[in-house]
């Protein structure tokens, strides 16, 4: 992310506790974000209240470019730090002269997007086709490529997720969710290591 680095140049420094929002659903969208440490989770609010994890989005990764050239543009999502994090922040007219001026940076942008709508359309795919303990592995599996360290009995997944978080990332119950766990660390797929869940080396 070399070209993200200009961004940093010329932007805010921020830093953010665990649970701390980085911007909510529905305020107005005048800024853009490049995560330098630390991870968001991307959410929705339904009507009723219910939680929709979106996507988990970690160092190098941008937020914000979705709404970078509307008008009046809102946030669609409420972006929440999982852990302690460090954040670059541009405003909007700021960051569409760095990208006029930088190419590449628009390429990036557009690598960016590409990779987020990708996601959304492979998690809405599984939801569609794939039980709960499937949807899980796959969500595991996924995480530890993206956000995974080499661990002694496999790759530890260096994001603390709770049951409830992992259920809405998924789009299934908690309770659906503790099964589809045990079932699969009963089948030696994934272990727990305090906060963190390993993911076996035989998933690879």
């Amino acid at each position: 992310m070399e070209f993200f680095k200009q961004v940093c140049w010329v932007a805010n420094k921020q830093q953010y506790k665990k649970g701390q929002v980085l911007f909510q659903q529905g305020e107005a969208a005048d800024s853009v974000y490049v995560i330098k440490e630390g991870c968001f989770k991307l959410l929705r609010m339904t009507e009723d209240g219910n939680e929709t994890i979106l996507q988990i989005v970690g160092p190098g990764e941008m937020l914000g470019e979705t709404a970078l050239f509307r008008q009046d543009a809102i946030q669609l999502a409420t972006a929440i730090s999982l852990e302690e994090a460090k954040v670059c922040s541009i405003d909007r007219c700021t960051f569409e002269k760095l990208v006029k001026r930088e190419p590449e940076l628009a390429l990036e942008i557009i690598r960016n997007l590409n990779d987020r709508l990708y996601h959304v359309w492979e998690k809405v795919s599984d939801e569609n086709r794939q039980p709960t303990k499937e949807k899980i592995l796959g969500l595991m599996i996924r995480l530890a490529r993206e956000h995974g360290e080499v661990c002694a009995d496999g790759t530890r997944i260096t994001i603390a997720l709770t049951q409830q978080e992992i259920a809405a990332l998924v789009g299934a119950s908690r309770v659906m969710v503790s099964q589809s766990i045990r079932e699969l660390t009963a089948k030696n797929y994934l272990c727990r290591e305090k906060r963190y869940y390993i993911l076996r080396n035989r998933c690879f």
